[in-house]
C-alpha cells in the first residue's frame, strides 16, 4: 500500500505543478504615494520599499485529488541581479483532499536593489517525512526593493520659484539643441537616438538635449558611494543608500511642486529618466533602486554635473553625493552664472580630514555653489515614508 501511495504521489508530482502567486505585500505600499497600487501579477513588475517585510502567498495545485497525509513544500529563489546574492521564500502546508494548498511566507526586509525570481521547487511527501518527491521548474517576475524618500533638505533653488510664480517661458521659444550623447537609456525613444555615434562607438548612445530651465528640477547622484567601494560592496555602501534617499526625497518634493523631474545617475550606464506629477514617483525611484548599474568611473560625477548643468539651459541643478568630489571645482569654475546646488551627505564613510571637507565645501560656495550639508544621524533619525528607521542597503 506504501508503495501504491508512493506511485500515485509521484505521478501526479511527474505530470505538473500548478503555482500561483497570488499576492506580495504590503498591499498599500503606494497609497502613500497618491498612486493606487493593484493586486501585482504572476509575472508583473512588484514594488517594495527598503526594510519593509514582505509577506508571500501561493496557491500549489496538484493534478490528483483525494490522496490522503500529502504534504508539500515550497521553495522561490530570488536573485540581486546586482550582487548575485539569493534568498530564498519556504512555506510547508498539507495538500488537502483537492489535491491543493495556499503557502503563506514572511521575508525580513530587504536591501535596495533589482531582485529577479530564478526558480520554484516543489517538494510534495508524506507526513512522516519518508517519501518525498520533488519538481523544479523556472519563475518569472521581478521585484524593486525602492529607496525610501529622505525629507528634502535642499533650497528649492530658481526652477521650484519659477514654477510657483507660474511664469512660462517667453513665445517662440528656441528648439532644444543637441549638446552631446550618453548611452541609450530603456523608456528613451527612438527619435532620441543619435545614429551616427551609435555607429561609431558600437553601441545605442541617445542625443543630450538641452532643455528649457522653466518648470523643471534636474537631479545628478553620484553612484560612487563613499569612494572607496567596488563591485558588490558598493552595493553595500551606507553612503550610497543614504545618497539614493536623499535624491529620492528632492524628486518627491520637486513633483509635489508640478515640476518635471530630470534623474540622472553616474553610475557605468549613465541612466536617467524624466517623470512629471506624483503618481510617476515610481519611475524615479525604479531607477534609483538599480543603481549603480556597473562601477562608475571616478571623474563620473564631475562629467555628469557638467552635462546637466550645461542642458539646464540656466536652470537650478541639484547635485547629491556622500563623497568629497575635488574634480567639481573646475566643473563649476566652467559653469559661471549657473544655478548648482549640492546636496552632501556626511557620514562615519567621509574620506580625509574634516578640515580638508570644509575647505572643499567652503570652494564650492565661493564660486556660487549653494551648499547643503546633510548628517548620517539626520539621515537615520529622520521619518521616512516607505519604512521603519533606517536600514543600509545589502543583507
Amino acid at each position: 500500500m506504501l508503495w501504491i501511495y508512493g506511485l500515485l504521489v509521484y505521478l501526479s508530482v511527474r505530470r505538473g505543478v500548478r503555482v500561483e502567486r497570488l499576492f506580495l505585500g504590503p498591499e498599500h505600499t503606494f497609497s502613500n504615494l497618491g498612486a493606487r497600487e493593484t493586486k501585482p501579477v504572476e509575472a508583473g513588475l512588484l514594488y517594495v520599499f527598503t526594510g519593509e517585510s514582505l509577506s508571500f502567498a501561493y496557491r500549489v495545485s496538484l493534478p490528483a485529488r483525494g490522496l490522503p497525509g500529502v504534504w508539500l513544500r515550497f521553495e522561490e529563489r530570488w536573485v540581486h541581479t546586482g550582487t548575485g546574492e539569493a534568498v530564498t521564500l519556504c512555506a510547508y502546508a498539507p495538500a488537502g483532499f483537492r489535491g491543493e494548498a495556499r503557502l503563506t511566507s514572511r521575508l525580513a526586509g530587504l536591501g535596495r536593489g533589482v531582485y529577479a525570481a530564478a526558480e520554484r521547487t516543489v517538494t510534495a511527501g508524506d507526513a512522516f517525512g519518508l517519501l518525498r518527491v520533488q519538481r523544479r521548474s523556472p519563475a518569472e517576475g521581478q521585484l524593486l526593493v525602492l529607496p525610501r524618500l529622505l525629507p528634502a533638505a535642499a533650497d528649492p533653488g530658481a526652477a521650484f520659484e519659477e514654477a510657483r510664480r507660474g511664469k512660462r517661458p517667453p513665445n517662440g521659444a528656441s528648439v532644444p539643441q543637441v549638446i552631446g550623447t550618453r548611452p541609450y537609456a530603456p523608456g528613451d525613444p527612438l527619435r532620441r537616438i543619435h545614429w551616427r555615434s551609435s555607429a561609431r562607438t558600437g553601441e545605442l548612445r541617445a542625443k543630450e538635449l538641452e532643455l528649457p530651465a522653466i518648470g523643471r528640477q534636474l537631479i545628478g547622484l553620484d553612484a560612487a558611494g563613499a569612494g572607496s567601494s567596488t563591485g558588490d560592496a558598493l552595493w553595500a555602501d551606507p553612503a550610497l543608500t543614504a545618497a539614493a534617499e536623499a535624491a529620492a526625497g528632492l524628486a518627491l518634493r520637486a513633483l509635489e511642486q508640478g515640476l518635471r523631474v530630470r534623474l540622472a545617475v553616474s553610475d557605468g550606464r549613465g541612466g536617467s529618466v524624466e517623470a512629471q506629477g506624483r503618481g510617476r514617483l515610481r519611475d524615479v525611484l525604479a531607477l534609483l533602486a538599480a543603481a549603480p548599474q556597473g562601477d562608475p568611473r571616478p571623474e563620473a560625477f564631475a562629467e555628469l554635473a557638467l552635462r546637466e548643468a550645461l542642458a539646464a539651459g540656466g536652470g537650478a541643478v541639484t547635485l547629491v553625493t556622500a563623497r568629497a568630489d575635488a574634480q567639481l571645482i573646475p566643473v563649476l569654475r566652467r559653469l559661471p552664472g549657473r544655478a548648482v546646488q549640492l546636496v552632501y551627505v556626511q557620514g562615519p564613510w567621509s574620506r580625509g580630514s574634516a578640515a580638508a571637507v570644509e575647505s572643499w565645501l567652503q570652494q564650492l560656495e565661493a564660486l556660487g555653489c549653494r551648499v547643503t550639508v546633510v548628517s548620517a544621524l539626520a539621515v537615520s533619525s529622520a521619518p521616512q515614508m516607505g519604512g521603519d528607521g533606517y536600514a543600509a542597503s545589502g543583507h
